[in-house]
């Protein structure tokens, strides 16, 4: 089966229709009140927030930025489970 030079490989106008819905429904969310952009801040007096905070700093030190990224997932995910953070 051979391919035609003049076909495209994407069809334009799907291709403007799909920006357009992704477009759309990043707007329809709300914003993501955290700042991804910093590790999060574990809970003052909470064990498993020290934990996984320690963790972090562990990895982070151990310049193993893939372990020190799962800490902060885990981190982020317990606030918010446990602490409504």
């Amino acid at each position: 089966m051979g391919t035609d030079p003049a076909t495209p490989l994407y069809d334009p106008a799907r291709l403007h229709a799909d920006v357009r819905a992704a477009n759309q429904r990043a707007q329809a969310l709300p914003p993501d009140p955290e700042d991804l952009s910093r590790p999060p801040r574990p809970v003052p007096g909470c064990s498993v927030c020290l934990t996984l905070a320690e963790l972090r700093d562990a990895a982070r030190a151990a310049y193993d930025r893939s372990a020190e990224t799962d800490a902060n997932v885990l981190l982020r995910q317990h606030r918010r489970q446990e602490h409504g953070a």
